[in-house]
């Protein structure tokens, strides 16, 4: 850690290690992943504890805690490869309507998220999508009634199960707008499946389906809101994955120690030590970047929340795939086994590694703002930097 945890964000850490240590191991998780990406009474576990409403509110009982508890949370998470759709419902869905919705809407849904007894789900990315910030090609035409979506949307998370989505569209005059739709609603098709990291998704088909004027998100252009609540969302993600590195790297350390070759244990020839080292490297760099990230995301402006979230997405998605690939080496044969949990691991760091953009695109993006504006020219600690 760079920094000092408060007591509260300690307690919430040491709870939630605790809490999945005894109830979330790697078979009782595999038998969510077979009960179709979820358990009912994990899900009820959850809002007791609070997690469902640690990001809300309070005024729709929700703990209004802040990015870094959030984060925390989500490491542990991500450290025991939990299947179900707490990213897609809490982080994402239920975060956007606490601060979009009108207050009719949140005291509506959000009370019955945080006590597990509802699930939403963001119905936002889209065939072709290679960062998440760009256009919708899912529209909405206003009509007397309310309004008519049309559009697809795919690989979204938790849609199955969930009592509504809020669906992103492109109103007729170009700005995005976001709405409460029922998935029973008429003209909604659903095509689930189950992914490779052991999670429910779906793709989603909206034709002429109808809506009334009270599904709109507070009646206004929802574009600030949306890419505030994506880029906590990337972040979030970023957290994840950081747990599941390290939880992927003391597995290796410890089945190097235990593997024997020649005599003795693969952990002492030189060139594994250098590979661990390495490893654990790219851990340290990524959990470095997450706390960066969120720090500066709570303590400035939303003007940066999608720059951080570039950023770390590119820092974390290249140590992931390095770490998750000299796991499964290290490891041989037994690293695509499914007795072990590194054969799960990857599958989730490669899963991870394509959402909401894959690193090389936000690194990509980052460079061209860099270079439109002369970010490159000035430095955070040092100033601004003179052309010779």
């Amino acid at each position: 850690m760079l920094f000092t945890l408060t007591d509260e964000q300690r307690l919430i850490q040491s709870s939630a290690l605790d809490w999945l240590g005894h109830h979330y191991d790697f078979r009782q998780r595999e038998a969510s992943v077979h009960r179709d990406g979820g358990a009912a009474g994990v899900w009820a576990a959850f809002a007791e504890m609070g997690w469902l409403g640690l990001a809300l509110s309070e005024d729709v009982d929700g703990i209004e805690g802040g990015l870094m508890e959030k984060g925390l949370l989500m490491q542990a998470l991500g450290r025991h490869l939990v299947v179900e759709p707490f990213h897609s419902s809490a982080v994402l869905a239920a975060r956007l309507l606490d601060l979009a919705g009108s207050p009719a809407q949140r005291q509506q849904w959000l009370p019955a998220v945080v006590a597990g007894q509802q699930r939403l789900a963001l119905l936002h990315h889209e065939q072709g999508d290679a960062l998440p910030w760009g256009r919708r090609h899912c529209t909405a035409q206003a009509r007397t009634t309310g309004w008519v979506l049309d559009g697809a949307k795919k690989a979204v998370v938790g849609a199955v199960g969930a009592a509504r989505w809020l669906v992103t569209a492109t109103d007729g005059e170009g700005g995005t707008q976001v709405f409460l739709v029922d998935p029973e609603q008429a003209g909604v098709h659903i095509d689930a499946y189950g992914t490779s990291d052991g999670r429910q998704a779906a793709d989603i088909c909206l034709e002429q389906v109808e809506v009334g004027h009270d599904a709109l998100l507070d009646g206004a252009d929802c574009s600030a809101a949306l890419e505030r609540v994506l880029a906590e969302g990337i972040i979030a993600a970023c957290w994840e994955a950081t747990g599941a590195m390290q939880a992927a790297l003391e597995q290796t350390q410890l089945y190097t120690q235990q593997r024997k070759q020649f005599g003795q244990a693969i952990a002492s020839f030189q060139v594994v030590q250098h590979r661990l080292a390495e490893m654990a490297v790219q851990c340290a760099e990524a959990q470095a970047a997450c706390e960066f990230a969120t720090m500066r995301l709570e303590k400035h402006s939303d003007m940066q929340a999608r720059q951080l979230a570039a950023g770390v997405k590119s820092k974390v998605g290249r140590a992931s795939r390095f770490v998750a690939q000299e796991c499964v080496q290290l490891h041989g044969a037994m690293g695509v086994c499914e007795e072990l949990p590194i054969a799960s691991t990857f599958r989730l760091l490669t899963a991870f590694a394509h959402e909401s953009g894959h690193a090389d695109s936000h690194a990509q993006w980052l460079g061209v703002q860099l270079a439109r504006t002369g970010g490159y020219a000035h430095s955070q600690t040092l100033g601004a930097f003179d052309a010779p």
